[in-house]
């Protein structure tokens, strides 16, 4: 069976409905384009209503089709769920059970032959051409949860007509706002919807290539501050493919993260619900094990001479007592938050074991940064001095 999938999930038949499209209005926008730039410049008006349709659509695959619907990370209310849904539509991605299936999948087989975009294909297959091959058909058990939703099979099973009713109505839309018709249709829509399409797209490929990978090796996922800015949000990807349960991708309360600030702040409203987050301890956990890696990685690389299996006999030995010491502070936690109600002495014995285990981990952990900045960012030849 699993023979069956892999060779449909790589087969060269082509769906011409999706190569049709997707290069057709790429050919008419490159066609268009320098036609509408001789003849008139683009008002202000048109350039940002643009830009904010754009904004609403790539917030809307990033929120809504890929945290709300792939991966369930917060639940809202039926008002911001419609508006999510229009503005996905009007993305023209697909459908929210289309989109949702193949991400799912991409995550449960994430660089293997059973994955649509699998990185290891190419930059290419994994940013568009992935599309243009026919795929297996939706198995409705991946996303079981969401053809429950007589809603949302209402939107697959008439999808086309939504999707060119919303464009129709972003057209119409600009048009009587800006007066330009021919502006609202090669800038609003063709330019707009290249600039998602890609934009999204960039989330398959380049954030699966160029970046830095600091919560796990496993996948090719990484972060990348640049990327966060050109996926709206979703650019600390090694992030989220670690821990794909969490509405956040950008977990820093600096990194540049839009459906995570409006998930929150609809929260603050009764908007949204059942937010989802990683323990801070599990994270973590994930950075030792990352680091972990990367510097028994990087001692292995080293073509001086020094005791190698000393060295990394102290790594694992340092990895070990801070991630047995932040199981153990886990534990202590979630016990205290079941107790903590009861003020009895073993919650006063918690909270002296709670605040011991910190300071110990506290005193590992700054340790362990000075061996990470040695290791890693020092260069070969003070690394050698260093070592040897």
């Amino acid at each position: 069976m699993k023979k069956n999938d892999s060779a449909s999930a790589r087969s060269w038949s082509v769906d011409w409905t999706n190569t049709l499209f997707l290069l057709g209005y790429h050919l008419l926008l490159f066609a268009l384009l320098p036609v509408y730039l001789v003849q008139q410049s683009p008002s202000a008006s048109l350039i940002w209503w643009t830009v904010g349709l754009a904004a609403a659509c790539l917030l809307a695959i990033t929120m809504g089709y890929h945290r709300l619907y792939a991966h369930k990370t917060f639940t809202t209310h039926p008002v911001v769920e419609s508006i999510l849904v229009f503005f996905g539509t009007l993305a023209t991605e697909g459908s929210i059970f289309s989109w949702s299936h193949d991400h799912r999948i991409h995550h449960k087989h994430v660089d293997t032959e059973l994955d649509p975009y699998s990185a290891p294909d190419g930059f290419w297959h994994s940013h568009m051409l992935w599309m243009l091959k026919k795929r297996p058909p939706i198995n409705p058990r991946v996303i079981h949860d969401l053809v429950k939703r007589p809603a949302l099979q209402f939107h697959h099973d008439h999808y086309a007509y939504f999707m060119v009713a919303a464009n129709a109505l972003g057209v119409g839309f600009l048009w009587a706002v800006t007066g330009d018709l021919f502006g609202a249709f090669v800038i609003g829509t063709l330019l707009r919807m290249f600039v998602v399409h890609h934009c999204t797209w960039f989330i398959n490929s380049l954030a699966h290539m160029w970046g830095a990978q600091p919560y796990s090796t496993e996948h090719t996922a990484v972060n990348n501050f640049i990327l966060s800015f050109l996926t709206f949000g979703e650019g600390y990807h090694n992030y989220h493919h670690t821990f794909a349960g969490d509405y956040r991708n950008g977990v820093r309360w600096y990194q540049f993260d839009p459906p995570k600030y409006f998930i929150w702040a609809l929260s603050k409203v009764g908007l949204a619900t059942n937010l989802k987050t990683v323990n801070k301890i599990t994270i973590k956990r994930n950075l030792v094990a990352a680091d972990r890696h990367l510097m028994v990685e990087r001692l292995q690389s080293l073509n001086i001479h020094f005791d190698r299996e000393a060295w990394i006999a102290r790594i694992e030995e340092a990895a070990a007592s801070l991630t047995e010491n932040l199981n153990g502070l886990k534990t202590a936690s979630d016990r205290y938050q079941k107790l903590k109600a009861q003020k009895d002495e073993e919650v006063v014995i918690l909270r002296a074991r709670i605040k011991e285990v910190k300071a110990t981990v506290s005193h590992e952990m700054a340790e362990w940064k000075k061996m990470c900045h040695l290791i890693l960012e020092s260069s070969e030849s003070k690394l050698a001095l260093s070592i040897t």
